[in-house]
């Protein structure tokens, strides 16, 4: 018999889901140190962390590596993966060994991320395969994981400049849609797709997977988002079905539905669901929206957004009935261009990398209204670009 999908049914169909989205790699104790990604800087710093405080310290050098700027930790073994922002021979992922107790990196090997400016990395639940995204070189790529965690040299990508017709057409913004722009490959909460957007195709492509095979990504299936809004990162809500994309140009967060049914995956956009980051009334004017979070227990997002006026953290309220959002606070980030936002977890600070005024800014959040206050402290960093607890 045929099933008929309703708002209903993709809701109905999550509840078996997990019900935390934090991310699949947490520490088994309480992080002591934060890890930083750089744009400009020499490598990837580490600075110590006192979650009862609150309290930041001082950068230092963890090890050397090219253009670090995204991050991704094995779900298992000590091991972290970062992006070299590069082109060429230079457009890698690197593989570290992880010292937990001194917050040390040690190189272990690199591979190529089959395309140029790989700006996104993430790791299915099993540890056994990678997945980039690679901005300038309009590419969703996937690297196999040895059993020790070892980068293998990957097999499998979807490149959108090569066969532009499987990732749409390109958006209608002159400037910033000229070619396909992969953004971020994130895994769902069941482990079994992961889901990219691109912002230069306004599209989401959602790949089958299979962990662990020499090719891990499956064909892509393409569902367009709204003409010129640029999707660029997402999160899941913890009950598996509500999916939160931030979209880059027109600064908007939308809702999506998400389900996998008899083994296929289900995306639907909800028309009409677009929030804006910025004031009311207010229209990008070379701002752009950046990063996305949900907080654990589903009640509140949390967004970063860039610009020469607009460099806010923005907080909604979630209805528990149907996802939606409203916007309950707007504050400076501290400092100029917020790169990423990262929460702790206790939920209780959220750490702010603004790569163009070269600061972190750390937050409080206020856990019964998911409001922020701050920043509480403001230290100096290279060009920051992610923020990794460890």
């Amino acid at each position: 018999m045929k099933r008929t999908l309703t708002r209903r049914t993709f809701v109905a169909s999550s509840a078996a889901l997990p019900l935390a989205m934090h991310s699949f790699a947490q520490p088994a104790s309480a992080p002591k140190w934060v890890l930083l990604g750089t744009d400009k800087g020499p490598g990837i710093s580490r600075c110590s962390w006192n979650p009862t405080t609150g309290n930041l310290g001082k950068p230092d050098l963890a090890v050397a590596a090219e253009r670090p700027d995204f991050f991704a930790l094995h779900p298992t073994l000590p091991r972290l993966y970062s992006v070299n922002s590069g082109a060429g021979a230079q457009a890698t992922i690197s593989s570290f060994h992880l010292d937990r107790a001194t917050g040390s990196l040690t190189f272990a090997e690199k591979q190529s991320a089959l395309g140029d400016g790989p700006c996104f990395v993430s790791l299915d639940a099993t540890g056994r395969s990678l997945f980039a995204a690679n901005y300038s070189g309009g590419s969703f790529s996937a690297l196999p994981l040895g059993p020790d965690g070892a980068l293998l040299p990957g097999t499998g990508a979807l490149d959108c400049h090569k066969t532009p017709a499987a990732c749409g057409p390109l958006g209608p913004n002159p400037d910033r849609q000229t070619a396909s722009h992969p953004h971020c490959m994130t895994l769902v909460p069941t482990n079994d797709f992961v889901l990219g957007c691109d912002l230069g195709t306004d599209s989401l492509h959602t790949f089958a997977i299979q962990p662990g095979a020499a090719n891990p990504l499956g064909p892509s299936e393409r569902v367009a988002a709204r003409p010129g809004s640029g999707p660029r990162h997402l999160a899941f809500h913890p009950n598996g079905g509500w999916l939160y994309v931030i979209h880059e140009l027109d600064c908007t967060v939308e809702l999506f539905d998400w389900a996998v049914l008899t083994g296929k995956s289900h995306l639907r956009r909800q028309n009409g669901t677009a929030v804006s980051t910025l004031a009311p009334g207010q229209e990008p004017d070379g701002d752009t929206g950046c990063e996305i979070l949900v907080s654990p227990n589903g009640r509140f997002l949390t967004t970063c957004t860039r610009g020469a006026h607009s460099n806010i953290l923005t907080v909604f309220s979630i209805a528990h009935t149907n996802g939606l959002l409203s916007q309950q606070q707007r504050i400076s980030c501290g400092g100029t261009i917020p790169r990423h936002i990262a929460f702790d977890p206790t939920g209780r600070w959220l750490l702010c990398a603004n790569q163009g005024s070269s600061t972190v800014t750390v937050f409080a959040q206020n856990p019964r209204t998911g409001k922020l206050s701050g920043p509480v402290q403001t230290i100096p960093a290279d060009t920051p670009m992610f923020v990794q607890f460890v």
